[in-house]
């Protein structure tokens, strides 16, 4: 009987990786890849400077996500927004940061308290199956964990106070060298 729980539960798991496959890594309904202006409706972006001049007695109005934008003239990126309320389906965040390229996400962060490591690894546990455990680079360091396909990556990290889960997808260098280069992907 113990045997038979085992496969169902193993069967499970490895359906639920087969399917994150065919998914674009990401969290909540954010995902890499997806266009600027599909997450600006979904997500209630507001401009972080137009909210600032509007706001009356102290109050911001940052949509019913918190995401406030700008513009960016830094190569990383055309436009970032960032949420200071947003959380994965409960598990609290200091911050969801975006950071939009060539009118896509191409790369975003979501940053938490330390204490909410296991919350944060087991919902992206739960999403994309097992990590890659990545040894430190220097000495006394944690390992991080990683998810990678052939279209991106994510990799968590655990520091002195915070967890930080970077995901990026594999052309984010790409885009952001010709933006560094002051070339644009263009059509035709």
């Amino acid at each position: 009987m113990m045997i038979a729980r085992l496969i169902v539960v193993w069967g499970l798991a490895s359906a639920a990786a087969a399917l994150a496959a065919d998914q674009p890594f990401g969290v909540l309904d954010i995902a890499l890849g997806a266009s600027y202006a599909r997450l600006a409706r979904d997500l209630d972006f507001r401009d972080i400077n137009a909210a600032l001049a509007a706001r009356k007695e102290g109050k911001l109005d940052l949509g019913k996500r918190g995401y406030g934008c700008m513009n960016r003239e830094d190569p990383l990126a055309d436009v970032g927004c960032v949420s200071h309320v947003e959380k994965l389906d409960g598990v609290e965040t200091r911050e969801i940061r975006l950071n939009f390229l060539e009118g896509r996400l191409q790369q975003f962060s979501v940053t938490a308290e330390r204490q909410h490591y296991d919350a944060v690894i087991g919902y992206l546990r739960s999403r994309y199956g097992e990590p890659q455990t990545v040894a430190p680079s220097n000495t006394g360091d944690e390992p991080s964990v990683k998810w990678q396909d052939g279209t991106a990556q994510i990799m968590a990290y655990r520091g002195k106070d915070l967890v930080f889960v970077n995901f990026e997808l594999a052309a984010y260098p790409d885009a952001v060298k010709r933006k560094r280069d002051g070339k644009s992907l263009q059509c035709g």
